[in-house]
């Protein structure tokens, strides 16, 4: 079954928050979601590939990525990646990105 792949608008943490220093570009990146309830069960993290193909600031300062995500599982909710989601991901325990479906 093929994964569902979405764009993406990536708003990055400011490195002085505690954001990443180096943002990727051109790799695949993964980050964990905050909990989210599939069709069944408990919410759940879960994993999300990021491929951020380009990385800006906009007039504010504010440091944005752009690019495609998707689950790295087959069984994730792939159905809730609709337009105007957003999510908080994290490395590890570190909360580096808000994510918006495009």
């Amino acid at each position: 079954m093929e994964k569902l792949t979405v764009n993406v608008k990536v708003n990055w943490v400011a490195e002085a928050q505690g954001g990443k220093a180096t943002l990727p570009l051109n790799v695949l990146y993964y980050v964990i979601t905050e909990p989210m309830r599939g069709k069944v069960g408990e919410p759940t993290s879960w994993s999300l590939v990021l491929d951020i193909k380009s990385n800006s600031h906009d007039e504010g300062g504010s440091r944005i990525g752009l690019g495609k995500a998707y689950f790295l599982v087959e069984n994730a909710p792939d159905f809730l990646l609709t337009q105007g989601l957003t999510l908080n991901v994290y490395e590890g325990p570190k909360f580096v990105a808000i994510v918006e479906v495009l």
